[in-house]
């Protein structure tokens, strides 16, 4: 497995200070937030994509894993069209993966009729993600994938594609139901812990996972990784038996100061590091 973070851990600062704080730190793999308002530090409609790739490869990053860039697929069509541009963006950006979720349901929308216009949205969003060979990874992270261990299979089963694959969060489905961005802003209502199991449902999609958001939490807060409610070790054993070779992203909510962020993603390399060799993991 590989070991990288995510930038939206430094989202109320420069994309380079992230850069910069993420390479000192040890890590060889970035993931880069395309978030709107919550973490703005790509924008596959205005940034170049061959000088991104080239920022990314002068910090002497191995790659980047993947942008982070969740919209509202269900309720606004804008959201499905900055999907499809960050997906044709990334073929030139050198960048493998798009994350997104579903986002919400409108007032009064049942979960049939929002999965039917996401079986729409999703199928076209596959053509696109396959000719430009970019994987679009779904995450639970909206209304239906948040709401029980049963919604991101259900999404997951709505479209039969290669390409349309899973970013993991080993938080979400633990502790709410719903974070959203769009082009107003962010919402969150997470807080509450649910009684969903974060390893039950990696089982459930774990033959489509990809790319991983590697995140502990108490409560609400993203902490140290080990250091929080969040099953790892689980998770880990589940990738393990899965033969999964790709990247465990670690990230937090970005609420912190620079000194505080350096250390959660410094101390979090070192756990993540000790406790694959103590799995038996291979880190490539």
């Amino acid at each position: 497995m590989k070991i990288g973070c995510n930038t939206v851990a430094f989202r109320n600062y420069p994309l380079d200070l992230a850069l910069d704080k993420i390479a000192v730190a040890g890590y060889e793999w970035v993931e880069v937030e395309a978030n709107l308002k919550w973490c703005p530090h790509a924008d596959p409609w205005e940034d170049d994509p061959v000088k991104f790739k080239e920022k990314i490869e002068g910090y002497g990053f191995k790659g980047i894993s993947g942008i982070g860039c969740h919209r509202e697929l269900i309720t606004q069509e804008q959201g499905v069209r900055d999907i499809a541009q960050a997906l044709e963006w990334a073929r030139e950006a050198d960048v493998p993966i798009i994350i997104t979720g579903e986002g919400r349901l409108a007032e009064g929308m049942t979960v049939p009729e929002a999965l039917a216009i996401l079986k729409d949205r999703l199928a076209g969003l596959a053509e696109v993600a396959e000719r430009n060979r970019v994987y679009l990874a779904m995450e639970e992270h909206g209304s239906i994938s948040l709401a029980s261990l049963d919604g991101l299979p259900q999404i997951l089963n709505l479209v039969d594609s290669d390409w349309i694959v899973v970013n993991f969060d080993t938080a979400n489905i633990h502790r709410g139901d719903y974070v959203g961005t769009d082009r107003g802003g962010y919402e969150w209502k997470l807080g509450e812990a649910t009684s969903h199991d974060e390893v039950e449902l990696l089982k459930r999609v774990v033959d489509k996972v990809m790319h991983l958001h590697f995140k502990d939490v108490v409560g609400r807060n993203a902490v140290i990784a080990g250091t929080g409610e969040i099953n790892l070790k689980g998770c880990l054993r589940v990738l393990k038996d899965a033969g999964f070779t790709g990247v465990l992203s670690y990230e937090t909510e970005g609420w912190e100061e620079v000194d505080e962020a350096v250390q959660m993603i410094t101390k979090s390399r070192e756990w993540t590091i000790n406790t694959l060799q103590e799995l038996g993991i291979e880190i490539t």
